[in-house]
C-alpha cells in the first residue's frame, strides 16, 4: 500500500502540476487577453483624447469663423450704410454738376454775346476812328483853304490898303505944298 499511496501520490502530484500548468496557460492566456483589452483600451483612450483635442480645435475654429463671419456681416452692414451714403452724395454731386454745367454754358453765353457787343464796339470804334481821320483830313484841308482864303484876303486888303494910300496920296489936295 505504500506503493500506492506513493503511486497515489505521484499521480495526485502529476495531476496538481497537470492543473497548476494548465493554470498558468490559462492565467497566461488571460494576462494576454487582459494585455490585448488594456491596449485596446489604451488606444481608445488615445483616440478618445485625439478626437477631443480635435474637437476642442473645431469648436475654437468655428467659433473663429463665427466671429469672423459676424464680423463680415457688420463689414457688409456698414458698407451698405456707406454705399447708401456715397449714392446719395454721387447723386448731390451729379446734381451740382448738372447746375455747375448749366452755369458754365450761360457763362458761355453770356460771353459769347459779350465778345460779340465788345467785337461790334470795337468796330464802331474802329468805323469812328476812321470817320475821325477823315474828319480831321477834311478839317485840315478847310483850314488848308482858310489859311489860304485868309492870306488871299490879307493880300487883298493890303493891295486895298495899298490902293487907298495911292488914291489918297493922289487925291490929296494940291494946297498943301
Amino acid at each position: 500500500m505504500k506503493t500506492f499511496l506513493t503511486n497515489l501520490l505521484i499521480v495526485v502530484s502529476l495531476g496538481l502540476c497537470v492543473l497548476i500548468w494548465h493554470q498558468w496557460v490559462r492565467e497566461g492566456k488571460s494576462r494576454q487577453q487582459i494585455q490585448a483589452l488594456t491596449d485596446t483600451i489604451h488606444d481608445r483612450d488615445e483616440t478618445i483624447q485625439s478626437l477631443q483635442v480635435t474637437l476642442r480645435r473645431n469648436e475654437a475654429e468655428i467659433a473663429r469663423l463665427d466671429e469672423l463671419k459676424n464680423q463680415l456681416k457688420a463689414t457688409i452692414q456698414s458698407n451698405s450704410v456707406e454705399i447708401i451714403n456715397l449714392r446719395r452724395e454721387l447723386d448731390t454731386a451729379k446734381t451740382d454738376l448738372e447746375r455747375q454745367t448749366k452755369l458754365v454754358e450761360a457763362y458761355k453765353e453770356a460771353l459769347e454775346q459779350a465778345n460779340e457787343s465788345i467785337k461790334k464796339q470795337n468796330e464802331d470804334v474802329l468805323r469812328q476812328n476812321e470817320e475821325m481821320k477823315k474828319l480831321a483830313e477834311e478839317r485840315n484841308e478847310i483850314v488848308l483853304k482858310y489859311n489860304k482864303l485868309v492870306e488871299e484876303f490879307n493880300d487883298l486888303a493890303n493891295k486895298w490898303n495899298a490902293l487907298q494910300d495911292t488914291l489918297a496920296k493922289t487925291n490929296q489936295p494940291a494946297a498943301h505944298k
